[in-house]
């Protein structure tokens, strides 16, 4: 009987979420829901959890406790703008790690990432208050800018709406960063679960390539040699790991090689070069380039903690 490449993927084989989707189910799961409620509750500010590629708008548009004030600028096209430069700044800056930024009109927008196989795919927003007492100047304007914005707003209103944000000390905005953060770490970790189910439920043909090199990682390992394993072309092979593993081939196998020699690493008597070369690196000078790249860190700083 002849065996078509075809036969060996389920028929109902889905390729792997991407970060967008773990979002959305993180955004549904009874942990942020209670702590989304629980937060607002305690500080009386607004939270959002947003995809790192969210730009419909400001992230905390129409969230229980939003600012009037910065709910009638988001309202606005041009105004709305305004806000999304705020946020695009704020995000480059919170890839590793939560951070405040002021927006022109005096307020505190907080981002905090949360990450998912060692990558940011989200972040928990929050702020819409001041680190100081507004002045009249800084409050006069703020006005003259929503002035020339033609908002729906009397200026009665929007002086209403703008003293009414809260004050926040360094302090305080150090303690909510500090609560969002354990947080973020969380979600992370509900982020990777998620992740990991929906790997398990990978087609056969994946399951057995991961199976192989597992097995011969130590190897010198080839595209070809693994396709033929499969009794598949390479082309169709490549194209499948990468739909339903999410990297290329050589990308997952290094990742592979690098977490087996941090568990080497943690015995002191071994040598780096010889971790290395046991794992299946062909010199030292490749294995260090991809320690670093995947770790983030060289593996002689990585074994020192």
């Amino acid at each position: 009987m002849i065996r078509t490449e075809m036969s060996v993927v389920d028929s109902d084989a889905r390729q792997l979420p991407d970060g967008r989707h773990i979002v959305e189910e993180l955004v549904e799961t009874r942990l942020y829901k209670r702590f989304r409620e629980a937060f607002g509750d305690l500080t009386g500010l607004p939270l959002a959890l947003r995809a790192r590629d969210y730009w419909k708008g400001s992230p905390l548009r129409g969230e229980k406790h939003e600012n009037p004030f910065c709910a009638a600028v988001a309202s606005h096209p041009r105004a709305c703008s305004c806000c999304l430069e705020t946020q695009a700044n704020l995000a480059s800056q919170a890839l590793d790690q939560g951070k405040a930024l002021t927006c022109p009109m005096g307020l505190l927008d907080i981002a905090v990432p949360v990450h998912m196989d060692g990558q940011c795919i989200a972040f928990l927003h929050s702020g819409q208050v001041f680190p100081r007492p507004p002045s009249k100047a800084q409050y006069d304007r703020a006005a003259e800018k929503l002035s020339e914005w033609n908002l729906d707003i009397t200026l009665p209103e929007i002086k209403k709406s703008y003293h009414s944000a809260a004050v926040y000390t360094r302090r305080r905005q150090d303690a909510v960063l500090q609560l969002l953060t354990q947080f973020a770490e969380q979600l992370t970790q509900k982020a990777n679960e998620l992740l990991l189910r929906a790997r398990l439920a990978e087609p056969p043909l994946i399951v057995r390539a991961k199976k192989y090199l597992h097995e011969h990682m130590a190897e010198t390992v080839r595209l070809e040699d693994v396709a033929k394993h499969l009794h598949v072309s390479t082309f169709y092979f490549c194209k499948q790991f990468r739909k339903h593993a999410g990297l290329r081939f050589t990308d997952y196998l290094a990742r592979l090689r690098v977490e087996r020699a941090k568990q080497m690493l943690q015995d002191p008597n071994r040598r780096v070069s010889e971790v290395a070369f046991e794992v299946g690196f062909l010199s030292l000078p490749h294995f260090n380039r991809s320690f670093k790249r995947i770790a983030g860190t060289t593996p002689t700083l990585w074994r020192q903690g």
